[in-house]
């Protein structure tokens, strides 16, 4: 546990009071990247004193008098700038880092929207390049829709060169652009009808001697706001409170600010956004005429406000303020909503909490959304504590499925102790950590606190009331995925480190102390200031690294390493049975500096992880090249349970790539965590491919009969069979002498995988039983009897249940006992070996066979699938047809003889009755 209790405010009393102005400097798109020699500095400055700009000779400003200037350099480093001002105090300097970068052409994005058009699966993409110093006004405000004459010339010049954009979504998949002759490339990419958001790069193609900067790009399409009615009224903080801000947890293009004159919402990251009012419906409003808000929680459904310990519900539909009958109505203390998406975790068939809310002896925690017919409450009790226990605050924990409590135990006479508990969704269990154990009863700090934990293998955690931050790095407020921090202050005095670093930087003042400002992290990782004013919001970027680089030049803070990169860039990872997946990490490090590349993890007994490094010297620069080969290796084949085994052994491994030592000026990957799902992977299954050659014939058969002697279970009535061609899928022909071997294929989805070589069995779903192998167990060299489905089928088991991979025992291992009957078939296939299927010898036939694979160390999947065969080529033979005509013939000719005597017989009867009759007479 390290922290930080006095240097941070001591450092706001020593410098508010020594700064008289705040200057500020941007280009002209407020790209981090186009701080280049080729791009100018916008510089201002807010104060009524200024003199004049102090700026080093290298770089020239149009009016150095002025303060609002734009100046150019013309050598690349640091460049001192500072205002000259005529109040006593001097004016920080800074120290701007210019680059000499040769990338300083952009993509230009637009997604020309039909607003008539109810298409939404798909949008088109215009692409084109444009140079920021000489691009259209409406290229700088992203509100073009064709090229600029000027941009028009430089792409056609980028073409002609052999240039094209490729679109990279988050879903990794990539789409090439079409060049267009009005001077543009244009892409297809799978539609939202409310957002986009993706990645453009191009090919390493100059013009000028300069490149293209690839680029993030994000879209909005939110719907028109409806006016606020007359019954609307207003939603506020307390008076005097700062601005509290919250976002959707998947969408941080939804947010809501809250102040104590009103609460504005957004759907498009705060590049508009509107008053969010409420119609009050049955409540009444208070005497003010607003209801004073507490805390929000924005759901994907609607808004929960915290006012005066209850809960109250806004959905998005009907806008109306109400109580909701699934939502506390008193003695709710806290509400804490997720602030980091959890979609992308591997976990399966379980939907993880969303909020967290806490109130007198309980903590409940809800998911992120409200309505759920399905559901019969919204919020889950997950912890129930004492009289004497205060639940202090709560937050989600650096594992997506946990969650954390400061609670206070109290007793009367003493010292009160606060504690730190955390809870695993996945595996329900309450864990009390030692995180304030280590604090002497009268260092022990005060709240109220507020705490949030950082996404990581091992806990890491930051707590904070008024005076003191507290962290707990790897398992004893703005980050980025860069492992950056941003500490702010209610003066608007900005502090920055690296998390994990014992030490903060104070960075240069950017704001006044008295603005009304918060700090917004956007989807490109851009750090926005939202700044309340009384002509409304202002939205602006803050050049962080800038900022960074200038604060820390010429101090103490550097990097142990120059360079380090990873190939662990996916956020998840499937790992099944016998997979092995290979990552790679390099680190370049001055000479001596001891500097190694770590993996840290949870779970790790799940995982089995190798590691190789090579190491590399020269020129007094030191290179560790380190391999990590990660597989699940556990034997299931003779497990006493393989259920429990395999429950045992399956789960979700979060590991952590990160060198040993880090500084607060070094550049480290975006990427540095991926979640390994150790188990089934999702859609996981297989397929029967069809024989090259083989035909396969779709909807030519409707049923077809099966003799009842051929049955598993003989009976005397035969059976017809209706083929369902969605289930069952083509037939494949064969002829009957053929023998069969089916090819399985794994699939993940509708992405091939890979050819199965496990073991697997089959058996016809209707119970036939004419067809064999053509193997015996000897001839596969088994060392024992082999198991067989009549071995197998006892107890009453049904064929799906009496074998698989959980009763499956090899016979190529020797065991104890009699060797049994070898000669028998061998009734288990693999793609590899010579045992085949054989079809009936006496007759054409249709088989529909499931397949199932029986190799317990294979996957953690339940690998099934159908196939159907269909024979032919017997023929019955000529002297049959003979044998038949002759028995019909013969047939034919005694029912004559039959007839004829019949007939004979009765005129002889007649006769002799009409003789006799006559003879009486």
């Amino acid at each position: 546990m390290r922290g930080l209790p006095f240097f941070l405010s001591l450092l706001v009393l020593l410098k508010i009071e020594l700064i008289v102005g705040v200057w500020r400097y941007n280009n002209i798109l407020e790209d981090e990247n186009l701080f280049t020699l080729q791009n100018a500095v916008f510089l201002k400055y807010d104060g009524s004193d200024f003199v004049e700009w102090e700026y080093p000779e290298c770089c020239n400003v149009n009016n150095k008098s002025s303060p609002n200037a734009i100046m150019k350099c013309t050598s690349p480093g640091f460049q001192m700038v500072k205002p000259l001002v005529s109040s006593p105090e001097e004016e920080e300097a800074r120290y701007l880092f210019i680059s000499d970068s040769f990338f300083s052409f952009i993509w230009y994005a637009v997604v020309p929207i039909d607003r008539g058009s109810a298409e939404t699966s798909s949008k088109k993409v215009r692409m084109w390049i444009i140079d920021p110093e000489q691009a259209d006004p409406a290229e700088i405000n992203n509100t073009a829709l064709v090229p600029s004459t000027q941009s028009r010339y430089i792409t056609k010049h980028f073409y002609n060169n052999g240039q094209y954009p490729v679109i990279k979504l988050k879903s990794k998949q990539t789409h090439l652009g079409h060049f267009q002759k009005d001077g543009y490339w244009e892409a297809v990419i799978p539609g939202d009808e409310r957002f986009s958001d993706f990645h453009i790069y191009g090919q390493p193609i100059s013009f000028q001697h300069r490149f293209v900067i690839d680029g993030q790009h994000t879209f909005y399409w939110p719907e028109p706001a409806e006016p606020n009615g007359e019954r609307e009224v207003s939603l506020r903080l307390a008076p005097g409170s700062p601005l509290s801000l919250v976002w959707g947890t998947c969408e941080l293009y939804r947010g809501l600010l809250l102040s104590d004159t009103g609460a504005l919402i957004t759907k498009n990251a705060f590049l508009t956004s509107e008053e969010l009012k409420v119609d009050p419906g049955t409540l009444p409003v208070p005497p003010e005429g607003y209801f004073t808000v507490d805390q929000a929680a924005l759901l994907e459904d609607g808004i929960i406000f915290r006012i005066d310990g209850a809960l109250y519900w806004r959905d998005n539909q009907d806008r109306v303020l109400t109580e909701h009958p699934q939502l506390p109505t008193s003695g709710v203390m806290g509400l804490y909503q997720r602030t980091c998406c959890a979609s992308n975790y591997p976990v399966q068939d379980v939907e993880l909490s969303s909020l967290i809310v806490w109130k007198d002896n309980l903590l409940l925690v809800g998911p992120k959304k409200l309505k759920n017919p399905g559901r019969e409450n919204f919020l889950k009790i997950v912890l129930k504590v004492p009289p004497r226990v205060t639940y202090l605050t709560a937050s989600f924990g650096s594992h997506p499925a946990s969650l954390a409590t400061l609670v206070m135990y109290s007793v009367p006479g003493a010292i009160s102790r606060n504690f730190l508990t955390s809870y695993n969704e996945l595996v329900p269990s309450w864990i009390t950590s030692t995180f304030m154990t280590k604090f002497k009863l009268k260092d022990i700090p005060k709240g109220p606190f507020e705490m949030r934990f950082l996404e990581s293998a091992d806990a890491s955690l930051l707590l904070w009331n008024k005076e003191t931050i507290l962290y707990s790095f790897h398992n004893d407020n703005e980050w980025d995925h860069s492992w950056n921090m941003l500490v702010k202050m209610e003066n608007n005095i900005l502090f920055y480190c690296k998390v994990g670093m014992h030490e903060v930087v104070r960075l240069h003042k950017w704001m006044e102390p008295d603005s009304r400002m918060v700090l917004y992290l956007n989807q490109k990782e851009q750090i926005n200031m939202l700044t309340l004013t009384p002509e409304g919001l202002h939205v602006q970027k803050y050049p962080m690294m800038m900022e960074t680089k200038s604060a820390m030049k010429g101090s103490y803070h550097d990097c142990p390493f120059i360079s380090f990169e990873h190939s662990m860039n996916t956020i998840s990872y499937n790992m099944d049975k016998g997979d092995q997946m290979v990552l790679w990490a390099q680190i370049v490090y001055p000479e001596g500096k001891g500097v190694h590349v770590k993996f840290l993890s949870n779970n790790a007994d799940l995982l089995y992880i190798e590691q190789k490094s090579h190491f590399e010297g020269v020129n007094s620069v030191d290179t560790v090249n380190t391999t990590f080969i990660i597989s699940q290796k556990v034997d299931y084949s003779d497990a006493t349970s393989y259920t429990h085994l395999t429950k045992k052994t399956s789960g979700i491994v979060t590991l952590e790539l990160v060198p040993n030592q880090i500084g607060n000026t070094c550049n480290l990957p975006m990427s540095r965590i991926s979640h390994f799902n150790v188990g089934c992977p999702p859609n996981r299954h297989i397929r029967v491919a069809r024989p090259w050659g083989m035909p396969c014939e779709m909807y030519s058969l409707t049923n077809y009969t099966i003799l009842g002697s051929v049955l598993r279970d003989p009976q005397q009535d035969d059976i017809v069979v209706h083929y369902d061609w969605e289930k069952f899928g083509c037939l494949l022909k064969t002829h009957y002498k053929n023998p069969f071997l089916p090819s399985i294929d794994l699939y993940d989805g509708d992405n091939y995988v890979r050819n199965v070589d496990a073991n697997f069995i089959v058996w016809d779903r209707f119970g036939r039983k004419d067809y064999s192998f053509n193997a015996t167990m000897r001839q596969v060299a088994c060392l024992r009897e082999s198991q067989t489905w009549i071995s197998m089928l006892t107890g009453g088991k049904s064929l799906e249940e009496a074998w698989g991979p959980e009763s499956y025992r090899t016979c190529f291992k020797v065991s104890p006992g009699k060797l049994g009957n070898l000669d028998q078939p061998y009734e288990i296939m693999n793609r590899s070996s010579k045992n085949f299927l054989t079809f009936s010898q006496v007759d054409s036939a249709t088989y529909v066979f499931n397949v199932k694979i029986l190799d317990p160390n294979y996957s953690f999947c339940d690998l099934h699938a159908v196939f159907a065969v269909q024979t032919y080529g017997i023929t019955i033979p000529k002297y049959q047809h003979l044998t038949t005509y002759v028995a019909i013939v013969f047939t034919l000719f005694s029912l004559c003889i039959l007839g004829y005597s019949y007939c004979r017989y009765v005129t002889i009867f007649r006769n002799l009755l009409a003789t006799k009759r006559h003879k009486y007479e």
